[in-house]
């Protein structure tokens, strides 16, 4: 029976290896403009002359917030969106946000959106299609899979190129109001899921840096590796095709029926976002991004890590790391216990096993976790669910789904400067995918930011400590143990908290793999 199967699978095999790129096709390049004379510029120009040479910074660390501010720089862009993102799913938060893009077009808003074509993979070409179909509506996807109908073969034919994906996330409306950090498009994002909601962190900035964010865009943009979807498909869509989606797109996002319209118009961040009273935390901002180059293994295109590994090295009183895909390896472990013993005191937070949506980076991450201990680095773990009646966990969630993983990126040097981006503390954002962020010389976000954590991780996170086995040999075997602080009390597990065996066996199993350089 087997024997049967191979000729077809062959033949599949060489479909999928004599697909290629396209290569000749109408291809423009595209540059900022000057959109100095928006409303929005000259609106959000007033604060920044009150701060010269400096950006402001608002964190937006609530999903319906960071939903709001999308839908908002959306509706105020006049000439320009610049949307560029890693994951655009097409449920309630992608549609709502597909149909602010095309309602700016129609304003004459000029629109590109750049997605990376592995993020996108669940959806189909034609409903991009059809948003590139429309005027003033521009789609191109980075380092996509050429074969475009049987996409898994496709990667399989060509995996070592695509293995490099683009991670970046940024949305920028008229070169003067930009939004960066962890979150993709998807319900899991906004705290609209019902199963389960990421905890994530953005920031959305004006001034000068608004400006640096949008030469990052054309750069990836204009990339070889970024390829017009168009090219991949001969037969241009009709009209009526192209009408028939819009109406079909407009139903289902519905001011009237949405229930996250009235919750994003419910919100003060939304009044204070429309009137521009929005606050900010001002100072030196400075957009830090990797070359599109990387994705092909050029040198001294990971100019991010380069950044940030200085400021890592250089932390002498304290170093707040938020990384759901957490995996240090040798160096970063040592860099990070050398840290410690600097002085500095070093807390990292992290998805647990039972938080965590990709197993195989925890099996990366447990490999460090005793040493990152015994060295002096403070761990914590995301609690995996949402207790009933915890107001400060509901914050997370709008839809008040029972679980949630962590997701934001956010790293905090000596109370001073603070990251916000796509970029994890793993192999794969360090060595393979593009990544971008903000660095904020700001102390008083630093410490604001800083004090969130303080005030809340406790009820989030379990503690992570190494205590005696043997409590009447205390020098003896040292185990790990789980702190979760419940109502008061504090409750202790000596294996990884809310998992199985399975769970825990596979993760262990693939921990003896060599896997760290593929995470």
């Amino acid at each position: 029976m087997y024997f049967n199967k191979l000729p077809a699978l062959v033949c599949f095999l060489l479909i999928a290896g004599c697909a290629s790129l396209p290569e000749n096709y109408p291809r423009e390049e595209s540059w900022k403009v000057d959109t100095s004379d928006s409303m929005l510029a000259k609106s959000y120009q007033e604060k920044a002359t009150v701060h010269p040479g400096q950006s402001g910074a608002h964190p937006l660390g609530q999903g319906m917030e960071a939903l709001a501010a999308r839908v908002a720089l959306a509706r105020a862009a006049e000439q320009t969106l610049d949307v560029q993102y890693y994951i655009w799913h097409t449920d309630e938060a992608g549609r709502l946000l597909l149909k602010e893009l095309l309602d700016a077009a129609d304003r004459g808003v000029r629109v590109r959106l750049l997605l990376d074509d592995y993020g996108v993979g669940a959806a189909d070409d034609e409903g991009f299609m059809l948003l590139d179909a429309y005027p003033n509506v521009r789609v191109r996807l980075f380092n996509p899979i050429a074969l475009r109908n049987a996409r898994t073969m496709g990667f399989v034919a060509d995996p070592v190129r695509l293995n490099h994906r683009m991670h970046n996330k940024s949305m920028t409306a008229d070169g003067a109001v930009t939004i960066i950090g962890g979150r993709n498009i998807g319900n899991e994002y906004f705290a609209l899921n019902e199963l389960v909601n990421f905890a994530d962190m953005d920031v959305l900035a004006i001034g000068p840096v608004a400006g640096q964010v949008t030469d990052s865009f054309d750069i990836f943009w204009n990339s070889p590796a970024s390829i017009p979807i168009s090219a991949f498909h001969e037969q241009a869509l009709t009209e009526s095709q192209i009408a028939g989606s819009r109406k079909k797109l407009d139903a289902w996002v519905s001011e009237k029926d949405a229930p996250y319209y009235q919750a994003m118009r419910s919100t003060e961040f939304s009044e204070d976002l429309k009137t521009h009273q929005l606050s900010f935390y001002w100072g030196k901002i400075t957009t830090v991004f990797d070359l599109p180059e990387k994705s092909a293994g050029g040198d001294d295109a990971d100019i991010l890590l380069k950044q940030l590994g200085n400021l890592l090295g250089q932390a002498e009183k304290d170093l707040l790391i938020v990384s759901p895909y957490f995996v240090p390896g040798k160096q970063g472990t040592a860099a990070l216990i050398k840290a410690v013993q600097r002085g500095a005191r070093v807390r990292v937070f992290t998805n647990s096993l039972a938080s965590t949506d990709v197993g195989a980076v925890h099996a990366g991450y447990k490999k460090y976790r005793r040493q990152l201990l015994e060295g002096g680095v403070e761990l914590f773990e995301m609690l995996p669910k949402l207790q009933e009646g915890d107001e400060i966990k509901k914050k997370l969630a709008y839809s008040g789904s029972s679980a949630a993983s962590l997701h934001a990126k956010m790293f905090l040097f000596d109370r001073q400067q603070v990251f916000i981006g796509s970029m994890n503390l793993d192999p794969r954002s360090v060595a393979i995918n593009t990544e971008i962020g903000l660095l904020i010389d700001s102390p008083a976000l630093a410490h604001d930011l800083q004090g969130r954590f303080d005030a809340i991780y406790r009820e989030l996170f379990y503690s992570v400590v190494l205590e005696p086995k043997n409590p009447d040999k205390p020098a003896g075997k040292q185990r790990l143990v789980w702190i979760e602080y419940r109502d008061g009390r504090e409750i202790r597990y000596t294996r990884d908290p809310e998992t199985s065996f399975w769970q825990r066996f596979s993760v262990g199993f693939i921990g003896l793999l060599p896997v760290d350089s593929q995470l």
